[in-house]
C-alpha cells in the first residue's frame, strides 16, 4: 500500500511500565531528498502555467491534494505511476522533470502495476501514459479461453505480441489467426475485436494519436 507509514506501539506487561525507548527517525537518502526537491518546483511551475490549481491536478491525476502538495514541497517522493501522469496531465516529457545529469531509470514494480490493474479488459499496465511518452501505454494481458471483446476503435494504433495460447482478432472485418509466438500491429481506428481460442498472454502497446 502506497503513502501509508506503520506505527509502533508499546506492550504493557502486568501493571509494570516500561520505559519509551528513543525511536530514531531514519535518515531521508540525500539524492533522493535532492532529486525530490528539483521535482516539486517544477511541477507547480507546470501546474501554474496551465492554470491548474492543486485539487484540479490531483483529481486528474487521482491523488489527495495533500499528497499533491507534499509532492511540490519536496516532502514525498511521488511514484514512478504518479510521476508519469502528472508528467502527461501537464504535457511534460517525464524526463524533463527528474533530469539530473544521470541515466534515467524507472523501477515499475508489480505491486504498482497491480494498482492499474484493469479487471473487465484484464491487462496489468506495465508502461503507463507518460513514463515512455505522452503517446504510449505498454499493457501486460492474460485473458481465458473463450473471452471475447465487443467490436470497438481506439483514437490511435496498436501492437501486440503473443507470448502463450491463440486467438482470433478481426480487424475492419478481416480476421487473424494469432499464435504463440506471432506479434500483430494495427490500425485501432477501425472496428476491431478479439476472440480467445486458448487461453492467451501477450504484451501490447496502444500508440494514441498526436
Amino acid at each position: 500500500m502506497r503513502n501509508k507509514n506503520g506505527t509502533n506501539r508499546m506492550t504493557k506487561i502486568g501493571i509494570i511500565k516500561k520505559a519509551k525507548p528513543e525511536i530514531k527517525k531514519p535518515v531521508p537518502n540525500g539524492d533522493l531528498v535532492n532529486l525530490n526537491l528539483k521535482i516539486g518546483p517544477k511541477i507547480r511551475a507546470g501546474r501554474k502555467r496551465l492554470g491548474l490549481s492543486l485539487e484540479a491536478l490531483a483529481q486528474k491525476v487521482g491523488v489527495s491534494k495533500m499528497t499533491l502538495q507534499r509532492i511540490e514541497t519536496g516532502s514525498t517522493s511521488p511514484s514512478i505511476v504518479v510521476l508519469a501522469q502528472i508528467s502527461s496531465y501537464l504535457n511534460k516529457p517525464l524526463e524533463s522533470l527528474i533530469k539530473d545529469g544521470k541515466a534515467e531509470v524507472f523501477h515499475l514494480r508489480k505491486n504498482q502495476q497491480d494498482a492499474l490493474f484493469n479487471h473487465e479488459r484484464g491487462f496489468r499496465i506495465i508502461g503507463p501514459q507518460g513514463l515512455i511518452s505522452d503517446r504510449i501505454t505498454l499493457t501486460y494481458s492474460e485473458i481465458e479461453k473463450g473471452a471475447a471483446t465487443e467490436p470497438h476503435t481506439n483514437q490511435g494504433h496498436e501492437w501486440a505480441y503473443l507470448i502463450e495460447g491463440s486467438a482470433v482478432l478481426e480487424v475492419g472485418g478481416d480476421k487473424y489467426v494469432l499464435e504463440s509466438g506471432d506479434a500483430v500491429y494495427y490500425d485501432a481506428h477501425f472496428s476491431h475485436s478479439m476472440r480467445v481460442l486458448d487461453k492467451i498472454k501477450y504484451v501490447g502497446l496502444f500508440l494514441r494519436d498526436e
